[in-house]
């Protein structure tokens, strides 16, 4: 059996099968979508994509310190075109296509094979790091009750296995360097955050945050707290971000939403208002991709 071949021909239809639900959900509730968008005014849309913006700038940013951190020397133009441009990768099904393009641009600028691999682990260790931490204390810190309910649900068994096999692999990962030496040892401290980066890295996730929270506010009668809504945004991206058949966490980020704030809002509405969010960060990527390959050939000018 062709198993590259049935992984990315289920990774198609997951695409695929997560546009048309979209594409049919907002034919069949037009109505819906109509007393959605007459109550989203410009301005919270307007609103909601500057703080994508500003999160994904500090994304580059994030990118540029861990290509620094291994000794890969980026400036913040070429660092803005290299990330926003290879990151428009992560669409295509794969789950590999970004990181190929980041690899091929570090290689044309001769940076070590070695700098290159640690500095993409470092940067997306940097990244679901700070995202689970963030999650996890943030999501129990302040709604404990609805978290525990949540995870203990007999539908939502799953949830636990999830979590002691990414606890499992940490224990290993400390467990194998531990096995293999100082040398291992040294290599797993030299992933860690550096001070820049860890001031950088919570202000991602609350913009990401507080871009749903816009979103959410006008249609909610009951507000959640502002730091609930900014840890399960963590929460589903690094769900996300670890599931490998949904391009970018498609689908699975908007699932794990839907069921953190259902208790908020209607779940149809809360669904669609959700789906607006994703949309707005996807074509905010998309005019950072475009302003980046506009950078790149005015560099290579």
């Amino acid at each position: 059996m062709n198993w590259p071949l049935l992984k990315n021909g289920a990774r198609w239809a997951w695409l695929l099968a997560m546009v048309t639900f979209v594409v049919v959900f907002a034919i069949k509730r037009k109505d819906l979508v109509a007393a959605a968008f007459s109550r989203l005014s410009l301005e919270t849309l307007c609103l909601s994509a500057l703080l994508i913006l500003l999160a994904k700038l500090c994304l580059v940013a994030n990118m540029r310190r861990a290509a620094r951190r291994f000794a890969i020397r980026v400036g913040w133009i070429d660092a803005f075109w290299i990330y926003n441009v290879t990151e428009m990768g992560k669409y295509i099904p794969g789950s590999i296509w970004q990181f190929v393009g980041r690899i091929g641009v570090l290689r044309e600028r001769n940076a070590a094979p070695q700098s290159i691999r640690d500095s993409i682990l470092a940067e997306h260790l940097w990244a679901a790091g700070s995202a689970s931490l963030l999650g996890v204390v943030l999501a129990f810190g302040t709604q404990p009750e609805l978290c525990l309910s949540w995870m203990c649900s007999p539908d939502f068994e799953s949830k636990r296995y999830w979590v002691l096999a990414l606890a499992g692999a940490g224990v290993g990962a400390i467990a194998v360097a531990v096995a293999l030496g100082r040398k291992a040892i040294r290599w797993m401290l030299r992933l860690l955050p550096t001070p820049r980066a860890m001031m950088v890295l919570p202000f991602i996730w609350l913009c990401f945050g507080a871009s749903l929270w816009v979103i959410l506010f006008p249609f909610l009668e009951v507000k959640p707290p502002f730091l609930y809504v900014v840890g399960v945004y963590c929460i589903g991206f690094v769900l996300g971000f670890v599931i490998p058949f949904a391009p970018a966490g498609l689908g699975v980020r908007e699932a794990v939403l839907t069921m953190a704030l259902v208790s908020y809002l209607e779940p149809q509405m809360l669904f669609f208002l959700i789906t607006v969010n994703r949309i707005l960060n996807f074509s905010v990527e998309m005019l950072l991709g475009g302003s980046g390959l506009l950078c790149r050939a005015l560099v290579r000018k």
